[in-house]
């Protein structure tokens, strides 16, 4: 008969173990969906600052173009420096831009083929190409990262009116496509599992 209560306490001490380890798993879930949040929200204040600095390269080139036209033929003096800048700042504000355009589902396309899927259609189509895209992303990125590793230890030169080195160039290429794989990948994932963009 003593055997009874021993059995009663033994049932109380593996429930109360197994509520423990539950609230173990879920306290570990929550970390793990707050970590996540917090990537992407600092993901997502990065891709924000480089949009602004994608604006300013564009406000460069502007500013290059006027200062060069005004100079050639108002005062019969071009400079050197503004058909340096005007390729860079292009192509740095293009790479700069490209993972709030990515974000912000700002590419073109052809959506009469999405449109006519079922709701659950929809959502495998989506997520099956928002994977997709991440992956050519990525694998782009790690090609524009392969040739920025060889550009610096060669150390390999622009050649210009000016040298400067290639990766001064090319590097935005690598963070333009890493980051908009990024956020493909983020939009393959559930929302909840992701921080809201501002």
């Amino acid at each position: 008969m003593v055997a009874f209560p021993n059995r009663i306490r033994g049932i109380r001490l593996f429930r109360k173990r197994s509520s423990n380890m539950r609230l173990t798993r879920v306290t570990g879930e929550m970390a793990m969906t707050q970590f996540m949040s917090r990537l992407g929200l600092a993901h997502d204040r990065l891709t924000s600052a480089t949009f602004v600095l994608a604006q300013f390269c564009l406000f460069v080139i502007v500013f290059a173009y006027s200062y060069e036209t005004v100079s050639r033929y108002f005062f019969s003096a071009p400079t050197w420096w503004s058909n340096e800048i005007v390729p860079y700042a292009l192509c740095a504000a293009t790479f700069l831009a490209l993972p709030k355009v990515t974000r912000d589902g700002g590419h073109i396309a052809i959506t009469f083929v999405l449109e006519s899927l079922s709701p659950r259609g929809l959502r495998v189509a989506n997520t099956l190409i928002a994977l997709l895209s991440a992956a050519v992303c990525i694998l782009v990125a790690w090609i524009c990262l392969q040739a920025n590793i060889q550009q610096f230890v060669r150390e390999e030169m622009l050649v210009r009116v000016k040298p400067i080195p290639k990766i001064w160039v090319s590097v935005w290429l690598t963070y333009g496509f890493f980051s908009a794989g990024l956020h493909f990948l983020r939009l393959a994932i559930p929302r909840s599992a992701t921080a809201q963009h501002a």
